[in-house]
């Protein structure tokens, strides 16, 4: 199994999923691209032009202060930090982009669960003459969708985050409700995923905004699911200063 293979971090439980309406904000539908490749949130990615069998997810797709084509998954999945990245299912179409340097890959304590200490991301420099970003997953078969409309922020302590939608290559679109437990890096959710579903986004359902990147699994009273906090790898991103810096989410569907 590789190492950028979701399963490193304990996705090996169902997702809670909840109906919800289509028309609440964050959950729509969405249409238009054109003969690039389109990169969604919760897309699959991997290391590989060849079929694998572990990868990871997308978080999220957006521009840098220098107009650079980037995204946003998880820092455990990241391999030499210099690697080709396709899109899974689109390997035939080449490679979309390649890692950077631009890197946190979390931390775990003895058993492998993570911990706080460390953020948990990596930022993956997109070819925008190959690829084309998008801030609206693929739908799940009642038609459900995630979209990013802003990165929100959460107080740390108890949450009161209401209807919370998450998406990955292997579970897709999948939500449940309640509050959530915020840490300084992590979030803690009764929302769990699947194996292949690391780095794809946690996003609140009422209002879009991209709170959270899937890591893996840790027992506490909020539930099982761990979660990175967005805000904190924005920042993160920030302070490093160079490719990702200035992120902004790409606004097409």
């Amino acid at each position: 199994m590789t190492r950028g293979c979701a399963v490193k971090r304990g996705f090996v439980a169902s997702s809670v999923v909840a109906a919800l309406a289509l028309t609440i904000p964050g959950v729509a539908v969405a249409g238009g691209g054109d003969d690039r490749v389109v990169l969604r949130p919760g897309d699959g990615i991997t290391f590989s032009p060849d079929p694998a069998p572990g990868w990871c997810s997308v978080a999220a797709v957006g521009r840098d202060h220098a107009n650079r084509l980037v995204a946003v998954t998880a820092g455990h999945c990241r391999q030499s930090g210099s690697a080709l990245i396709w899109k899974v299912g689109e390997q035939h179409r080449g490679p979309v982009g390649i890692e950077t340097d631009v890197a946190s890959t979390g931390s775990v304590d003895p058993i492998g669960f993570p911990t706080d200490e460390a953020p948990d991301y990596a930022v993956l420099l997109l070819d925008d003459t190959k690829v084309r970003g998008s801030n609206t997953s693929e739908p799940n078969d009642r038609g459900q969708r995630v979209v990013l409309e802003s990165v929100g922020s959460l107080a740390p302590g108890d949450s009161a985050v209401g209807v919370q939608c998450a998406t990955g290559r292997t579970n897709g679109v999948a939500c449940a409700s309640g509050g959530m437990l915020v840490d300084e890096n992590l979030m803690s959710s009764a929302l769990l995923m699947k194996p292949g579903d690391s780095g794809g986004p946690l996003v609140r359902a009422d209002t879009g905004e991209w709170i959270g990147l899937s890591v893996g699994y840790r027992p506490t009273r909020r539930g099982l699911a761990a979660y990175q906090r967005a805000d904190r790898i924005i920042e993160e991103i920030d302070a490093h200063g160079g490719i990702g810096a200035g992120f902004t989410l790409v606004d097409a569907p």
